[in-house]
């Protein structure tokens, strides 16, 4: 996924040659533009794009959830999808030093 590694989407191989920039790097492809899309949705409080697009992730969330403001909706589908983050934010403050 890092580095020059391209994603030819009409052969749906992975290439190290980008073919004159029409295929995408493969970290950009897979997990850039679905997580641009996924803040995109949730912060544009755009509830008929978000609902489908969190079905196809296998993320759900209530009708009374997307009565949420902006802010307390991103934390909850940031949650749902990538979990509880508070043990990988305390091994930060404790193991990496201050800039």
């Amino acid at each position: 996924m890092w580095g020059d590694v391209f994603y030819n989407i009409e052969t749906k191989t992975f290439t190290k040659k980008s073919d004159n920039g029409l295929n995408p790097r493969s970290f950009v492809h897979f997990i850039l533009e679905p997580f641009y899309k996924l803040l995109g949705f949730t912060i544009s409080n755009e509830k008929t794009e978000l609902m489908p697009f969190l079905k196809t992730i296998g993320v759900y969330l209530r009708k009374s959830d997307f009565l949420l403001d902006i802010k307390p909706l991103l934390k909850l589908v940031m949650q749902k999808v990538f979990g509880d983050l508070r043990c990988f934010i305390d091994s930060i403050v404790e193991y990496c030093p201050s800039a």
